[in-house]
């Protein structure tokens, strides 16, 4: 289901602003940035992060930022990279070119196997082509998905180096 979908659900359930939250972060867009896009004033967008209310014109142009954003980043294969958040923020880029090919990092931030596991699955409903992870959840995670799953160990250029492993078995 597409995050803008998943959106138009969540207004009877009560449950817009986390599922709002929750799409920002999965299309990795600052609010500001947002604001500045959706030409929605950041002062409305915080309001309706914070549970305020909001008029249907600020629901459309949400709406029609998220389908942009969407069908903008469907020409780019998603790779997930599975891992504790301090790990995950050393990241710097989110989009590498790689064999002349750009690809885009889904970050899944975990603290546990099971945490692990349910990224992998997550991640692979979500379509991403491949995942990175450590080496010690590496074997579970292939066991429960059918996509290339390559690990990265702590080093200078252990992130690129995984990152082409994967690239080349997509």
């Amino acid at each position: 289901m597409k995050a803008y979908e998943r959106l138009l659900l969540s207004i009877d359930s009560d449950k817009f602003t986390e599922e709002f939250k929750k799409t920002l972060l999965e299309l990795n867009i600052p609010l500001k940035e947002f604001s500045e896009i959706s030409n929605i004033p950041y002062s409305t967008l915080y309001k309706i992060i914070q549970g305020g209310d909001f008029r249907v014109s600020s629901l459309k142009k949400i709406i029609n930022t998220i389908k942009k954003f969407e069908s903008d980043n469907n020409e780019i294969d998603k790779i997930a990279v599975i891992a504790a958040r301090p790990s995950l923020n050393s990241i710097k880029t989110k989009i590498f070119t790689l064999n002349n090919k750009k690809y885009q990092l889904r970050e899944y931030p975990v603290n546990s196997l099971e945490d692990c596991i349910s990224a992998a699955i997550q991640a692979e409903r979500e379509g991403v082509k491949a995942i990175i992870c450590a080496p010690i959840v590496s074997s579970s995670i292939e066991k429960v998905v059918r996509i290339p799953v390559a690990v990265v160990i702590p080093e200078k250029d252990a992130f690129m180096n995984a990152l082409e492993i994967v690239v080349n078995k997509i």
